[in-house]
């Protein structure tokens, strides 16, 4: 049931079967009202459902109510009898008075054409009568008293819990009026009593487009379909069960519906916003809704909230935060103008300031977030009144923050202070603690770190652990800029406090901002083994965490084996990456805490999002290294005997063998591209996704990723081979080092194995292009680089493309066979094999780059050869020379493309080298008789009668090599092909003498592969007979021979 449609009637067509029980599903009424327009889920301008609209475009007064057919019926029967009275009272009343009778006239139709009714009430041509426009809700219809009944009764039995004589009764009333909304609501309380939730939910919706003005009936439906969400637990990898998806889709479009009423409803779209929100990964679209809610009301301060929650999760940070300050300011600003703390929908407290200034620390606004932190907090305090502390930020009388000193040493000095004229807890004793930590970073930001930073950072005591339980976050901040500034002991401190208050009082979490601390305390002290560990801890804990990757790159960077260059580069660009991205989580704003249990794991961006192919290596600490080569060696040995275990089922088709077969086989995949070593630097960088901005694979970098971007160019150029120029590209094709025979306990022989028939696998569950990269990562590793292997890759690579019917691959595969290895024959057969057996058209095999490619190689081979013709040594390659091969491609590519002049002269060209060759005359006939048919012919005859001199011999050379060979199947391809050809130009009549011919040769054999004196390795023949049988008996038909054609398919045509 589509419920985004409004509808006046609800067709029975249209109505779930499974909300009535079986033998209670009410009967199909006629007649449908008409179909109504599909709802986007978006905001769209369509007219509002069920009603009408006049050709001024205002809605009609015309109900579209569906209207039961036994009352239709009852009530024409009853207007046919008042007629009937009426006509038998004026024939008596004109017999008594002795005047003939004279019926009524009937209107003539060009009189009713004239005339137009409207709601009974018949208006002139040529007028528009403007109906009136029905404000709000449209009115139900009355229901009659025996609906009336029925539904009292059905209610009864509802009380009683007879639920199964409810719903028998409500279905009968639903089958003779639909419309009837108390009928729907019951039947969901049934359903719901029931438990069957999804059947109730969709009879709220089925009430709902009942009245379809009715704003707070729809608002109140999506509530109903909420219900019971928020208990609806994600998974372990954060997708949400389908019932939640349900529930939020059509929660969705029930506010939907309700702002196409009224798109000024506040409510309504708040809370679709909210719905956005929840069905996650949505953020830019829920910001448009709250940004629209806040149009309407722009000093709500639950909007506000809501746009601030949104906007430093959107994938432009900035953009989002500039958004979210601006509005904060805006209710800021109407608050302290009417000097209240009241706003729209709640009061602005403490948690707003520290929301707030979350987006300044965002956009790097560090004197604006400090003048704006003191100016709020100020009001928040009662003291708006004192604006001359505005005069000490930056101003007149200089840049401090005595304003919130605990003394009052120096705010005696200031002119217009009053002591005692405010309580001093609105003071510096009233700044709450994050808040503080919020005025010691800004200082440092902004280079007072001897002064006012260090005044706040005496105030800030980490020996004082109740001060800090509130706000454990605040001392992360505090480490972090203690850290800028090289004070690694006092940061210890902070981040010994933070851990303390973590593991005992559960108000915190050792989170990977807190391991990127701690690691940058451990560089600071010169532990980078300890450093390196808490850097890949953070990304194990948050695998999209920036700053970890990062800090591990600038410690990499400084290592002077080449390796740990290119580690950094890798974490460069990955971080690169996740910029781009956007934000997946972020620390929510500074606030009291509470014990929240174990943490939850984090949700993933998107499961369909491509996940980081580069897992970080430990350079340092050789230790953990070892171990961390050891897990992954049991984990490769431990897949690889699931691969050999499941490899038999399945083959033999067993679904949960070859699901587990694929998912070992791709881990396996994945440990070997993973490994650095066995692939080119460049080779290694494309395989993870990242390009070089100089062959345009990279767009231009935002402002916010230029440091970044500085650290990627520097470590672009790596460290050149030994004996290289430093600008000169270092050699890929050699390995730095000694590829051994195996890897993690398996031999290369192997590995290669698990990558095709991985691929083969991948291609048979339609997944091709990812196939192809599983066939380009084992052509491009340095471990298989012989001749027999690369052949072995390319073979079945190719065989994938066939086998997804990817024509522009399988010529792209076949253009290396050409062009890798030594031109020949073999070579140029295998492109028109490729291009044979992948069903799909030849728009590839006739490209212009197809075409270029075959050119060059015929000009290379004439070049060759004029070459050895012009040597005076006379010396000649038997090898290179002309070949009939390529010719007779080219040639064949030209014919497809119906040129066919220039077709004739490479196949003239091949036939002199090879004239007795059966397909050259074949080909050159087929050209000539082609070239007769097209309208620019110039002497049709003369093509016609050089066509089938070409055919005669091709024909004669046919059966002449039958014979010398006892083949069955080359006499029947001789004829079938002078049949066809005689088909070709209308003559029928001699076509079929040849189609007889193939007829009377007996059967082509079987060939059976265990044969090799028949079998030979080559293509079996084919039987023709049942094809030049259909050929027949089409002409047949087409003649009008209809018992000619049928008894040529009951004699050669029927299939035993």
């Amino acid at each position: 049931m589509d419920f985004m449609s409004g509808m006046g009637g609800i067709p029975m067509d249209m109505l779930d079967p499974s909300l009535f029980p079986e033998g209670h599903r009410p009967q199909q009424p006629p007649p449908p009202p008409p179909a109504q327009q599909d709802q986007d889920v978006e905001m769209g301008d369509y007219p509002a459902a069920g009603h009408e609209v006049d050709d001024d475009g205002e809605e009609s007064d015309v109900s579209d109510m569906s209207v039961d057919s036994d009352a239709m019926e009852l009530a024409a029967e009853v207007a046919r009898f008042d007629k009937q009275q009426e006509e038998f009272v004026a024939r008596q009343r004109a017999e008594a008075a002795g005047i003939p009778y004279q019926p009524p006239a009937k209107p003539s139709k060009s009189a009713a054409a004239d005339k137009k009714t409207k709601g009974g009430v018949i208006i002139a041509k040529g007028r528009k009568r403007k109906s009136k426009t029905v404000k709000g809700p449209r009115q139900a219809v009355k229901p009659s008293p025996d609906i009336l009944f029925r539904l009292n009764l059905a209610q009864q039995a509802f009380q009683r819990g007879d639920y199964e004589t409810t719903m028998t009764m409500l279905s009968e009333i639903i089958r003779i009026n639909s419309e009837v909304i108390h009928a729907w609501v019951l039947l969901s309380s049934v359903h719901e009593a029931l438990e069957n939730r999804s059947q109730a939910v969709m009879c709220r919706i089925t009430a709902a487009h009942l009245t379809p003005r009715d704003v707070p009936q729809w608002i109140a439906t999506a509530e109903y379909c909420l219900e019971g969400v928020e208990e609806m637990e994600d998974d372990e990898e954060g997708n949400q069960p389908p019932e939640k998806v349900d529930a939020l889709k059509r929660a969705y479009a029930c506010y939907s519906q309700a702002l196409e009423v009224d798109r000024t409803h506040i409510q309504a779209r708040i809370a679709r916003a909210d719905v956005i929100m929840m069905m996650g990964n949505q953020q830019s679209r829920a910001l448009g809704e709250y940004q629209k809610a806040l149009g309407y009301r722009p000093y709500n301060i639950r909007t506000v909230r809501n746009i601030a929650d949104v906007a430093l999760d959107v994938k432009d940070l900035k953009k989002g935060a500039g958004i979210a300050r601006a509005a904060y300011r805006k209710v800021i600003d109407y608050l302290m103008e009417r000097g209240t703390f009241e706003a729209e929908e709640g009061r602005f407290e403490w948690s707003d300031l520290r929301i707030y200034l979350e987006f300044f620390g965002t956009l790097e606004l560090w004197r604006e977030g400090l003048r704006e932190l003191k100016e709020i907090a100020r009001w928040l305090s009662g003291r708006r009144e004192e604006t001359y502390w505005e005069e000490f930020d930056d101003g007149q009388r200089g840049d401090d923050d005595r304003e919130w000193d605990i003394g009052e040493e120096r705010r005696l000095g200031v002119n217009g202070f009053v002591p005692g004229k405010f309580p001093r807890e609105s003071y510096g004793l009233g700044m709450p603690m994050d808040l503080r930590a919020k005025l010691f970073v800004y200082r440092c930001k902004l280079g007072f770190h001897d002064t006012e930073a260090k005044r706040h950072l005496e105030l800030l005591d980490p020996t004082r652990q109740e001060e800090f339980m509130d706000f454990p976050d605040c001392l992360k901040d505090i480490a972090v800029a203690l850290l800028d500034q090289n004070k690694a002991e006092e940061a210890k401190k902070y981040l010994d406090l933070f851990k303390h208050i973590a593991e005992t009082e559960g108000t915190g979490s050792i989170d990977a901002d807190f391991l990127v601390c701690q690691g940058r305390y451990h560089i600071s002290l010169g532990e980078k083994q300890t450093a390196e560990e808490c850097f890949i801890a953070a990304i194990e804990d948050d695998e999209d965490h920036i700053e970890a990757r990062v800090q591990l790159a600038n410690m990499y960077e400084g290592e002077q084996e080449q390796e740990g260059r290119e580690e950094a580069y890798l974490l460069v660009h990955e971080a690169m990456n996740l910029q781009k991205l956007g934000p997946r989580k972020r620390r929510g704003p500074y606030g009291p805490r509470k014990n929240t249990g174990p943490r939850k794991p984090r949700k993933p961006r998107d499961p369909n999002a491509p996940k980081s192919k580069y897992v970080p290596r430990r350079l340092l600490n050789a230790e953990k290294r070892r171990q961390q080569e050891m897990e992954q060696t049991k984990e490769a040995t431990k897949n690889y005997q699931i691969m050999q275990e499941m490899e038999g089922n399945a083959l033999l088709g067993d679904e949960e063998a070859k699901s587990k077969w694929m998912a070992a086989a791709k881990a396996l995949v994945d440990d070997f591209r993973s490994y650095k070593r066995f692939y080119p630097w460049d080779k290694y960088i494309k395989l993870l996704g990242y390009t070089n901005p100089a062959e345009g694979g990279q767009q231009a970098v935002p402002a916010r990723n230029l440091k970044l971007a500085a650290m990627e160019e520097r470590l672009r150029d790596l460290a050149p081979a030994d004996g290289a120029k430093p600008n000169a590209p270092a050699p890929v094709s050699k390995p730095r080092f000694k590829i051994p025979q195996e890897h993690r306990g398996i031999p290369f022989e192997t590995w290669l194995n698990i990558f095709l028939n991985y691929a083969f696998a991948l291609v048979r569950a339609g997944e091709h292009r990812e196939a192809y990269a599983v066939c380009h990562a084992a052509r491009d590793s340095v471990v298989w680089t012989s001749i027999e292997n690369t052949f072995l890759i390319h073979v079945a690579w190719a065989s994938c493309a066939v086998y997804a019917g990817d024509e522009e691959t399988c010529v792209a595969i076949a253009r290396y066979f050409m062009r890798d290895y030594r031109p020949g024959t073999d070579s140029f057969r295998m492109f028109s094999a490729l291009c044979r057996v992948c069903q799909t058209p030849v728009s590839w095999y006739t490209s212009g780059p197809a075409q270029k490619f075959i050119l060059r190689q015929i000009k290379i081979m004439d070049n060759i050869v004029i070459e050895q013709q012009k040597s005076a040594s006379g010396e000649k390659d038997d090898l290179i020379s002309l070949d009939v091969c390529l010719l007779t491609i080219y040639g064949h590519i030209l014919f497809t493309t119906t040129s066919y002049t220039y077709a004739l002269s490479y196949f003239a060209r091949a036939a002199s080298i090879d004239p007795t060759n059966c397909l050259i005359n074949l080909s050159t006939g087929l050209a000539y008789i082609h070239y007769a048919l097209k309208r620019q012919a110039t002497n049709r005859q003369y093509l016609l009668a050089q066509g089938f001199s070409f055919l005669f011999r091709y024909y004669e050379d046919r059966l002449a090599e039958a014979e010398r060979n006892g083949s069955v199947g080359q006499r029947q391809e001789a004829h079938f092909n002078m049949a066809r050809a005689y088909s070709l130009i209308g003559l029928g009549n001699i076509a079929v003498e040849y189609y007889k011919k193939v007829l009377e040769e007996p059967p082509v054999p079987k060939v059976d592969k265990t044969d090799e004196e028949r079998w030979k390795g080559g293509l079996a023949e084919e039987d023709l007979r049942v094809e030049a049988a259909y050929n027949v008996r089409s002409m047949g038909y087409l003649l009008g021979d209809v018992e000619g054609a049928a008894g040529v398919v009951r004699r050669w045509m029927v299939l035993e």
